[in-house]
């Protein structure tokens, strides 16, 4: 992000923490075609023995390093696997093979909770008004759901220079200052 700009954005940070997880060779595998699972704790499939799980929260957090410590990955593991477990019991058979660790960048919680951030930010950096730069973020643990719709939302924002194709929620934020 623009380092001039970053503290003109009404976003706030969160570390999360994913832990990986794989299967003994002797326990039977994921079901084929078993879904990823969104609940309390997400669960991405990545193959019949192998699955991330994720996320843990430690808001206000400016280390963006990936590297997990070994007491920080068994946190995260105390932490994601009973939420997982109580919508995939089979987890508990799962043997933790990894963990790694992202910043996000989360947006504002408004009356209809948090909502990505989409819209042209010239008006931000002090560009000329041709919707020359454009903001797309903000999409917080939701992003593997809604990236695919929101960024279609997008593309048609910036193909035809006219950001309201883009949903009022969705560009709200630019009406209220950022309080921080």
């Amino acid at each position: 992000m623009l380092p001039e700009i970053s503290g003109r954005l009404p976003l706030r940070t969160c570390r999360g923490v994913i832990v990986h997880l794989e299967l003994p060779d002797d326990t039977k595998g994921y079901p084929e075609n078993g879904p990823s699972i969104l609940s309390d704790a997400w669960i991405s499939v990545q193959g019949p023995r192998s699955l991330n799980l994720g996320s843990t929260w430690e808001w206000k957090s400016i280390n963006s390093s990936r590297n997990v410590s070994t007491d920080e990955a068994s946190e995260a593991l105390l932490q994601l696997l009973p939420k997982a477990s109580s919508v995939y019991p089979g987890i508990k058979d799962w043997v933790f093979n990894g963990a790694r660790a992202g910043l996000r960048a989360m947006p504002p919680l408004t009356p209809l909770g948090s909502l990505p951030l989409l819209g042209c930010i010239n008006d931000i950096i002090g560009g000329n008004h041709t919707c020359k730069y454009w903001l797309f973020g903000g999409l917080g643990s939701r992003g593997l759901l809604y990236h695919g719709w929101l960024g279609n939302l997008m593309a048609h924002a910036v193909l035809s220079c006219n950001e309201e194709v883009i949903s009022s929620e969705l560009t709200s934020w630019k009406a209220s200052k950022p309080k921080f």
